[in-house]
């Protein structure tokens, strides 16, 4: 009997990455679907490249041929257009779906967002505010959730993941505002008073984690995150300690920094992640991953604090290498505007 092949969409990406090297120590045979061109590390030996749109119905069909699963890992980002976002995440969905349901897929799973979970970030300074392309986006992975489960009601075997912010080497995002600060030793802004828990997810706890969920039998929505984790300050002190830059925090008032937030929002800037915005509103954000445990077999290995450390590590050595890290977040507008906050505030 010849080993399940996977279909990962998004697959050119970061996380695509890592859930190929996870799936394939097992064995398992990956083929990938993606947009852009082949990335270099996917031209290796028993792995399948196909570029494509998954809102395509042709692409979709030739790309499920023979599949025994798909992770559905393709999604527009919210600095894109409203039309987009929603063609994507949650036309795309279906398209997927319906397809997977014709040609007799065992499963199907969707990466999903605990941005699902979080009302509409209307401040009340700003409450006759319209829409923003983030609102937006937490509405289309809402949808796109629903589209699974109705698919799932269908008799397809489908299961969502709701990860953590995830990080790790290779994969910084938003924290390379953070991390950059941190290496010229300059003030690090904490957005709050960081007495507030985050939890974070390591990338390869996560990949692991699909991993055992994909060739499981069980529904339903998991929870994927850090086990180990203290508070915002308490994380970030640990890795200035490992950092030795000589870079200290420096705390800004929430209320200051949630209307510099929404404001960023209102002109459609949204470089920063959630655990930005959970800072900002003193609030914990912390998910249950006993079912993930319990069901699955899983154990995250990584704390907040050595994710930070191993991806903070990589950040370092890619600026010295070549000069630039890699990120997905268009940072360079929320430099200036923290920089200009960490000098307001002593």
């Amino acid at each position: 009997m010849s080993s399940p092949r996977i279909l990962i969409t998004g697959g050119a990406g970061f996380l695509g990455a890592k859930m190929t090297d996870s799936f394939r120590r097992t064995g398992t045979r990956v083929r990938l679907l993606d947009l852009v061109e082949c990335p270099d590390w996917a031209h290796e030996p028993c792995l399948e490249y196909l570029r494509g749109d998954i809102r395509d119905p042709t692409v979709v069909v030739g790309a499920l041929e023979g599949t025994d699963a798909v992770v559905h890992a393709a999604f527009a980002a919210p600095h894109q257009s409203a039309e987009l976002i929603r063609s994507v995440n949650v036309e795309g969905t279906r398209n997927l779906c319906a397809g997977a349901l014709t040609r007799g897929v065992r499963r199907f799973i969707l990466i999903s967002s605990t941005i699902v979970l979080k009302p509409q970030r209307v401040h009340p300074l700003f409450h006759n505010s319209p829409l923003t392309r983030l609102d937006l986006y937490r509405a289309s992975r809402a949808e796109a959730e629903d589209v699974v489960a109705e698919y799932g009601s269908r008799g397809l075997s489908t299961a969502t993941v709701r990860p953590k912010t995830f990080i790790g080497p290779g994969r910084v995002g938003a924290f390379a505002i953070l991390f950059e600060r941190i290496r010229l030793g300059q003030p690090v802004p904490v957005l709050g008073g960081g007495n507030n828990r985050y939890q974070l997810l390591d990338i390869r706890d996560f990949a692991d984690g699909i991993r055992l969920l994909q060739a499981a039998n069980t529904d339903g929505v998991f929870l994927f995150g850090a086990r180990e984790f203290s508070t915002v300050s308490e994380d970030l002190q640990v890795l200035l300690h490992h950092a030795r830059t000589g870079a200290r925090l420096r705390f800004i008032p929430g209320l200051t920094a949630r209307m510099v937030l929404r404001g960023m929002e209102l002109i459609n800037i949204v470089p920063l992640s959630e655990w930005h915005y959970m800072s900002a509103n003193g609030e914990d954000s912390v998910v249950d991953i006993s079912r993930a445990e319990r069901e699955l077999g899983w154990r995250p290995a990584r704390s907040n604090a050595q994710a930070l450390r191993e991806a903070y590590d990589w950040y370092i050595a890619s600026v010295t290498t070549t000069g630039t890290a890699r990120t997905a977040h268009p940072v360079p507008l929320a430099h200036q505007l923290l920089k200009r906050l960490s000098s307001i505030f002593p």
